[in-house]
């Protein structure tokens, strides 16, 4: 393997007492400005000096031009591998924006003898042709983009020497996201399976109507981990879809494998895909989800405030208790009638109709079968707990000012920052493909004064 030789030479002052000398601040400073330009101008000498290797191999030395010599590229007009001639370097240097900085090279040209051809080969063997911008760089700045503003991720990654703006890293979150295109579709290599389907919707103030558009998503539980108090989740992006109705979740979910179980949050529309694409699996409903609807319930109702207050605080000690006491199916149902013959003593219609309505779903996760396959996972799932953390960081990334988001750059921006926090297989794939091991071994060389 060949050998490249790049000097660094510095002023530095000596180790002395007064104004001007040395001390750690301006050595720290130094160290600064070396992370910011260094890498860049060093990568820049190497691949030219990589480039005149590449010249001399494939037309000869400078002076004694050899014809016929094989090339380990080919032409881009004709494809012939072989015969090239020298042509210059062109005058203006490339830029290209990478995750160390601006890169400057001096191209070198050949000129293919039989077509007449004229092309960089440097360009052509590190795939750069029409391109200004690495791959590793956008795909840093799109995971920035997904963890602040814009303008913050810009900023941020500015201040580490790396060639960003608010504009670039919007443009980043563009050209990125179309690469994940494996979301919601098993058969380009997303997730096929899950014990767990966790439904459940956000809104988000995009587009042209007043009150934003939906975002729906579809997110699986595989597996937990982590010591028994401090269980961590393995999560896994099954669907998603923006300004779109529920029924467009349908197609991404149909060719899935089938659950153990579905937890949905009580919305009619929900439940109804869940029930469509699986008419066997059990649906639990989310306890927060019944908890928080029957207030609205109640408030429909015009009961009285403190009632409702103390109702709700009745149904939330239910639910709990029904956890904490390892009651049975059936002894927890038997207490949730009771729960509801009170609410109908009171003749509270919207309330007795929510709670009639979820009684066949709201203690699924008691069912002994489901108790049994779930029981590697820690046990079943009360609620939508799991996707409602999610949807928070989603609402805090874009809410943001009172800004308003274009559909196609929430879609862009919402679908990377979901792969990234769900380690999706596309998400994964894409940044091994640009954050490759470094296999280039590499040493710092300084001179040794009365080395024996």
């Amino acid at each position: 393997m060949p050998t490249i030789s790049v000097t660094l030479c510095a002023e530095v002052p000596e180790l002395a007492e007064g104004p001007g000398a040395l001390s750690w601040s301006m050595v720290e400073a130094w160290a600064v400005a070396m992370r910011e330009e260094v890498p860049a101008a060093a990568l820049a000498v190497s691949l030219e000096q990589v480039q005149d290797q590449l010249i001399d191999r494939v037309c000869g030395p400078r002076w004694l031009p050899v014809r016929g010599l094989p090339a380990p590229f080919g032409c881009p007009g004709c494809g012939v591998m072989q015969d090239f001639a020298r042509k210059g370097k062109r005058t203006r240097a490339r830029r290209v924006d990478t995750s160390v900085g601006v890169v400057r090279l001096q191209l070198a040209n050949v000129g293919c003898r039989d077509c007449g051809r004229v092309f960089a080969p440097l360009l052509l063997m590190l795939d750069l042709t029409g391109r200004r911008r690495t791959d590793r760089l956008a795909v840093d700045l799109a995971e920035l983009a997904s963890q602040m503003s814009f303008a913050r991720a810009g900023a941020v990654a500015h201040s580490f020497g790396v060639p960003a703006s608010p504009g670039r890293a919007h443009q980043a979150v563009a050209d990125i996201a179309p690469r994940l295109a494996s979301v919601g579709r098993v058969e380009l290599g997303g997730p096929s399976r899950a014990a767990v389907v966790v439904l459940d919707g956000t809104g988000v103030r995009a587009g042209r109507r007043r009150l934003g558009v939906n975002t729906n998503i579809a997110l699986g539980l595989s597996a937990r981990s982590g010591p028994r108090r401090r269980r961590r989740a393995q999560t896994a992006l099954l669907g998603l879809t923006v300004d779109q109705p529920w029924s467009a979740m349908a197609t991404q979910l149909a060719a899935l494998e089938t659950p153990t179980m579905v937890v949905v949050d009580g919305e009619l529309a929900v439940t109804r895909v869940a029930e469509l694409t699986w008419p066997d699996v059990p649906i639990q409903r989310c306890w927060w989800h019944l908890a928080r609807a029957l207030r609205w319930a109640l408030y429909a109702d015009k009961a009285p405030h403190r009632w409702s207050r103390d109702k709700r605080g009745e149904l939330t000690e239910l639910l709990r208790s029904t956890a904490r006491e390892h009651l049975t199916h059936a002894q927890a149902l038997a207490r949730y009638d009771a729960f509801v013959d009170s609410v109908r003593a009171e003749d509270h219609h919207a309330a007795l109709e929510l709670l009639t309505g979820a009684r066949d779903q709201v203690f699924t996760c008691l069912q002994p079968g489901i108790r049994h396959d779930l029981r590697r996972l820690g046990g079943p799932e009360l609620g939508s707990g799991l996707l409602e953390r999610v949807m928070r960081e989603l609402n805090a990334r874009t809410d943001i000012g009172g800004s308003r988001w274009s559909v196609d750059g929430l879609r862009d921006l919402i679908t990377i920052q979901l792969t990234r926090m769900t380690h999706h297989p596309a998400w994964t794939t894409l940044r091994q493909s640009t954050h490759p091991p470094n296999p280039i071994d590499f040493k710092i060389n300084h001179l040794k004064f009365n080395a024996g």
